[in-house]
C-alpha cells in the first residue's frame, strides 16, 4: 500500500515503501525548504496511507 506525505507548502509526496517516501521526504525538505532536515522518524509520522 502506498503512502502520501502532504507538505504544508502543497507538494505532495507518494511512494510504495517507507524507505522510498523516507527518502523523498527528505529529499524535498532538503532541497524546497532550504536544507531542513526531516528524521526518519519524523517523515513516518507526516506519512498517511493514499486512499
Amino acid at each position: 500500500m502506498s503512502k502520501i506525505v502532504n507538505c504544508p507548502c502543497g507538494a505532495t509526496v507518494r511512494a510504495e515503501t517507507d524507505d522510498e517516501l523516507i527518502s523523498q521526504v527528505q529529499t524535498h525538505a532538503r532541497e524546497i525548504h532550504d536544507g531542513m532536515v526531516i528524521s526518519r522518524e519524523q517523515a513516518l509520522e507526516m506519512a498517511k496511507p493514499e486512499a
